[in-house]
């Protein structure tokens, strides 16, 4: 349970001893291989069996169909502050390819990919450095060493953006780098009253939306006003102004979290509102990239539940969130109290968002630490993604993830429209541990597929998400689940089947 939601707004300022020591990486060749724990219950899978001290981040490299995640954590290795764990099966095991030493606090870690290039973005103290997990390449950021927050994204040409928010004032500036992070040009001085910027750069293009606290910094900050503005890529490394700037949240109500995204010529700002009891999820769309924004509407507000700590990254037809849900229980969080929500939007209806749907087994828990959940889209043809939370196991915090929309389209489906829908007998059957359900769609439409055990107890949601007509298949992995028969039902519109399978090991 969240006991006191009051997360803090500055970075803490690390001792004297620690920004004397300077990081050090290093990486394992072969990889370490890394058991955290056990098969697990449904869908989630262990990523580290300790509680991070910071907030997690991770990205799906296309190229070579990884995973990457950055945990800021001193207990996965001796002497190391910050792990890079990689996964080539979609999370059902991992191994240790890098880290940094020597072992403190590190607060905030983000990774960002394009293609075959996997950043790193940390702070140390009070100075972030840049690293390239896959050349190694590895570079302090020198411009400023008296940073309170970060953020970062990437262009299509492969260029790095940073904008980091000054301690002692509240200066914000931009800084862009051609060079993977070993030099930085192109300064911009956004706003002299600004706190806790995010950057965010279109999926569809090399625009990026910037959202801040700012107009006049309040004194809890987290009541100030919501702050936009757009920046388009004008050479490799630099930005230019686009429009103007614009104020679409006003201050008042606490707005503890937010972030922009932006897709096509759509852009979302979610954040949240209220104190703990009545804290709700909200969001604003724009349709002309950002420009202008529509009124606020609420996405999470369940009854006597709180709904806060969202990630939100787009994805090939739109946007997708996934947000934590809290009954304010006494006591640790159940999977009944507490649970991780995911919905989204497409970009040809940017305020419509489908059911959310509860995706998680291990419950998430609240931590001063910060640890908030995050989203990691694949941007494969089949969509899919995944996150990444702190939740709890018996008694101990650890770290899952869990992939959700796992669908792969079948070869010549875009050419073959099915007629009517279809549900096929899974493949191998019986099986051991995986087998293949295929299935067909006529029109667009909300799909679902979940697999129940023989008591009808629903163990496993297979797909959830608005596809388009064609044939698909999609793999059920049975290895965390005992043998016995399990039944597989699709749902989509007005149409519904359900079939057998049997699972021996």
């Amino acid at each position: 349970m969240k006991k006191i939601f009051l997360l803090s707004v500055l970075f803490t300022v690390f001792s004297a001893y620690l920004n004397a020591q300077t990081p050090r990486v290093e990486t394992y060749d072969p990889p370490i291989p890394y058991i955290a724990d056990g098969p697990n219950w449904g869908t989630d899978y262990v990523v580290s069996a300790t509680e991070p001290m910071g907030r997690p981040s991770g990205v799906y490299r296309t190229t070579t169909q990884r995973l990457y995640v950055a945990i800021p954590d001193t207990n996965i290795l001796s002497g190391k502050c910050l792990v890079i764990v990689s996964s080539t099966n979609n999370g059902a095991n991992w191994s240790v390819v890098s880290s940094v030493s020597p072992a403190t606090v590190v607060p905030k870690a983000k990774m960002i990919a394009k293609g075959d290039s996997v950043y790193c973005f940390f702070m140390y103290g009070t100075t972030v450095y840049c690293w390239n997990v896959v050349t190694n390449n590895f570079n302090q950021f020198t411009t400023y060493t008296n940073i309170r927050d970060f953020d970062c994204t990437i262009s299509s040409t492969a260029s790095l953006y940073l904008i980091c928010d000054i301690l002692g004032n509240n200066d914000v500036r931009m800084f862009g780098s051609a060079t993977g992070g070993t030099s930085w040009a192109g300064a911009i001085y956004l706003s002299s009253t600004a706190v806790l910027p995010k950057i965010y750069m279109s999926n569809s293009g090399d625009t990026c939306l910037i959202n801040y606290y700012g107009v006049a910094i309040t004194g809890d900050t987290i009541s100030s006003a919501i702050r936009s503005v757009r920046y388009r890529e004008s050479a490799p490394g630099t930005l230019a102004v686009v429009g103007s700037f614009s104020t679409p949240i006003a201050a008042g109500t606490p707005k503890d979290q937010f972030i922009g995204v932006k897709n096509f010529d759509k852009a979302w700002i979610f954040y949240t509102s209220g104190t703990t009891g009545n804290i709700d999820l909200n969001c604003i769309v724009s349709s002309d990239g950002g420009a202008t924004f529509g009124t606020p509407f609420t996405i999470g507000a369940l009854p006597s539940r709180d709904e806060y700590w969202f990630d939100a990254k787009a994805y090939n037809f739109g946007v997708d969130l996934i947000y934590y849900s809290d009954s304010l229980q006494t006591g640790n969080p159940t999977n009944q109290s507490d649970k991780l929500y995911n919905t989204y939007a497409l970009a040809t209806t940017p305020g419509s968002f489908a059911s959310s749907t509860a995706f998680t087994q291990k419950p998430p828990f609240w931590s001063a630490t910060g640890y908030i959940p995050t989203l990691i889209e694949y941007f494969n043809a089949s969509d899919d993604a995944g996150a990444i939370w702190v939740g709890l196991d018996g008694t101990s915090k650890k770290l899952f993830f869990d992939r959700y929309g796992a669908v792969t389209r079948i070869t010549g489906g875009e050419n073959n429209v099915p007629e009517k829908y279809s549900l096929g007998q899974n493949y191998p059957n019986p099986f051991n541990p995986e087998t293949k359900i295929d299935f067909s769609i006529p029109q667009n439409n909300l799909v679902t597929i979940k697999v129940y055990d023989v008591t009808g107890k629903e163990v496993m949601t297979l797909v959830n998400k608005q596809m388009t007509k064609g044939s698909y298949t999609v793999t059920f992995d049975g290895k965390a689940f005992n043998s016995g028969v399990y039944f597989y039902k699709l749902t989509s519109g007005n149409y519904s089947e359900t079939k057998k399978m049997i699972l021996v090991k």
